[in-house]
């Protein structure tokens, strides 16, 4: 790995656990061995540090959403392999919120962030409108709509609760909401990395 990713995964860890604001450059630089002017050489600032760790969080998350949804070629099973990464997610190890809203939240004032943030959760819409289309779904634009900020919800309750069952809950009236068959949730397993 590069001294850039070596940074960047870094920060990424220290962002994910400690929020943005708590985790000075300083403390970026130290657990990432690098000098403070090998930092600034590859981020200009904090605020381009952060912007680039978000972009990393959205591919790393992106592919190792498609890579389970996509070893499934039946629509239902796509869907329920969408929801269950999510569960696996909420439950493991790496979880501590979403990071696109902790720093639209944390840098409410800052456009490129709420830029990446938002085409982030509109890749998650796209995403759910193909899936929903593609398991026959009437409205699948619109549903997604809802199932994305159901979904926002559900990662707000699962840092909150820790609650399968609330999830299971909120899932099931998701399916009902788009007529589809009720698509039962697997039990999180402890082995899920992003």
């Amino acid at each position: 790995m590069s001294k850039r990713d070596d940074i960047l995964n870094t920060a990424l860890r220290l962002f994910n656990e400690h929020g943005y604001h708590a985790v000075g450059v300083d403390r970026i630089r130290d657990e990432a061995q690098v000098s403070k002017m090998t930092l600034y050489k590859y981020f200009s600032n904090k605020e381009n540090l952060v912007e680039e760790v978000l972009k990393l969080r959205h591919h790393k998350f992106k592919d190792s959403l498609e890579a389970e949804v996509f070893k499934h070629s039946d629509p239902l099973e796509r869907l329920r392999a969408f929801i269950n990464w999510h569960v696996a997610w909420f439950f493991s190890q790496d979880f501590h919120g979403c990071m696109f809203i902790k720093a639209t939240g944390e840098f409410h004032d800052v456009e490129d962030f709420l830029n990446v943030s938002q085409a982030h959760k509109d890749y998650v819409a796209t995403l759910l409108t193909d899936l929903l289309r593609g398991a026959g779904v009437e409205n699948p634009q619109s549903l997604s709509q809802l199932f994305v900020i159901t979904i926002d919800g559900m990662i707000v309750n699962a840092s909150i609760f820790n609650s399968l069952e609330r999830i299971e809950s909120a899932w099931t009236q998701l399916c009902k909401a788009a007529s589809l068959p009720s698509l039962p949730l697997k039990a999180p397993s402890q082995s899920f990395v992003m």
